[in-house]
């Protein structure tokens, strides 16, 4: 269990079937540092304080404390039949005339919303009636509540973020800052500051609007019906920043001395600009250079909620723990399979390649495929990319700000780096904060 000073963030990011990867790498972590090859979902939440996921990754994150092994959750993502519940498609009679037309554009809905939640409840019986606030205790193990949730939604009327908490009493909530700035008493939490089950809230976050699903998630919050789309809309697909925050904010309430932060992502594939000068191995690993237009902008907005970015969340969030700035931060660990052009340099000079183990065809399809991968051979190219990632096969980690050469410069440059510090938590005494 963590120290009492310590307090430690899991960060799950959004991207829908790509999840998995967080499935596979949380499996290799608790498998090489607690001896425990398929740990339960319990298990896994009772080395953090804190939980913050979006979309896909709040999937995953309801599914642990649904207390299903990490086995049974990859199986979710790696079942046909269970991801296209959550993904169900649109029937053409579902379509209107105009949503019909844009999808011959690749632009409007795939997916049913309605059904989406259905499946959500179905799949995860166990938390689908229970509260926010009431999460933590369900998730104890041998009485011991430590775990919190955060779920990050887009409010669709509203117009901002929506986060769902499982900290009633959180010094960052909107009512217990106003009466701290009132200089009033704390007030005593009631069931309405967190009426919302943790499958609601993570319908809301999962709720991709455009290209995606057919029409925001629609729930009642305390006997009103809200409407919400993902939370990656608020700009949080990568969650870390919220809660990083959301620990600086309870670090009196709390007495945190130190935080530590793990951020597992769900892969990202990158191209080199179009115009790069330095000679490439293949062509497809330039970006085409294609003009602005409307079609391509709404079909580069439609998709641009998955965009981490991370050089933006999670350097800022790295950034607010390490003003210092370390080059490998032992207590912000960043985990994410970056697969990405590798310069080389041999006798005839320099030029950009593939990582070891992936092929151009891998290559191009990995970076031509949407979060909603419901296809098997699409899901089995992800796992291929997560099984060379986690085993060192050439795929290096996602840096938290790398160079003009897309080497690592500050975070980690490839998973057993990564992996090490992570053990080193368990094992070695902590910075103060």
């Amino acid at each position: 269990m963590p120290n009492a000073k310590t307090y430690r963030i899991l960060s799950l990011d959004g991207g829908g079937s790509w999840a998995l990867i967080q499935v596979k790498c949380l499996r290799k972590l608790f498998a090489e540092t607690f001896n425990n090859p398929d740990p339960t979902g319990h298990e896994v939440l009772a080395q953090f304080d804190l939980v913050s996921a979006n979309s896909g990754g709040s999937l995953v994150a309801a599914a642990m404390a649904e207390n299903l092994k990490l086995s049974e959750i990859e199986k979710i993502f790696d079942d046909e039949k269970l991801r296209s519940k959550v993904f169900s498609r649109l029937s053409f009679f579902e379509k209107s005339l105009l949503a019909s037309v844009a999808r011959i554009f690749k632009i409007g809905a795939k997916y049913a919303t309605k059904r989406k939640h259905a499946a959500l409840k179905e799949i995860l019986p166990g938390i689908a009636q229970i509260d926010m606030m009431d999460i933590p205790a369900h998730v104890a193990i041998n009485g011991a509540v430590k775990t919190q949730f955060l779920i990050i939604g887009y409010d669709y009327y509203r117009n901002r973020a929506e986060l769902f908490r499982s900290d009633c009493s959180s010094m960052a909530s909107t009512s217990v800052i106003e009466r701290k700035l009132q200089n009033l008493e704390p007030k005593a939490s009631t069931p309405s500051d967190c009426l919302v089950s943790l499958v609601d809230a993570i319908h809301a976050s999962s709720t991709a609007p455009v290209n995606y699903f057919n029409e925001p998630a629609t729930f009642l919050v305390n006997n009103k019906p809200k409407y919400y789309w993902d939370g990656g809309v608020t700009g949080n697909n990568n969650p870390v920043l919220v809660a990083v925050t959301e620990a600086i904010c309870n670090r009196v309430q709390y007495g945190i001395e130190n935080v530590q932060v793990l951020s597992i992502g769900t892969g990202t594939v990158s191209q080199l600009q179009y115009d790069e000068e330095i000679p490439v191995k293949y062509e497809e690993l330039k970006a085409k250079h294609e003009a602005p237009g409307l079609i391509k902008d709404i079909q580069k907005m439609g998709t641009s909620i998955l965009n981490d970015p991370p050089d933006t969340a999670a350097f800022v969030a790295y950034m607010i723990l390490n003003p210092d700035m370390p080059a490998k931060p032992v207590d912000f660990i960043r985990m994410n399979p970056a697969l990405r052009p590798i310069l080389k340099d041999d006798a005839g000079g320099k030029y950009w390649d593939l990582p070891a183990g992936i092929d151009k065809d891998d290559y191009v399809t990995l970076n031509s495929m949407d979060m909603d991968a419901v296809e098997d051979g699409e899901v089995s190219l992800i796992k291929k990319l997560c099984d060379n990632w986690l085993n060192g096969g050439g795929v290096p980690n996602q840096s938290i700000r790398s160079n003009a050469s897309l080497n690592c410069l500050i975070g980690h440059a490839d998973f057993e780096t990564a992996n090490t510090d992570f053990k080193n938590w368990f094992t070695k005494p902590t910075n103060l904060l």
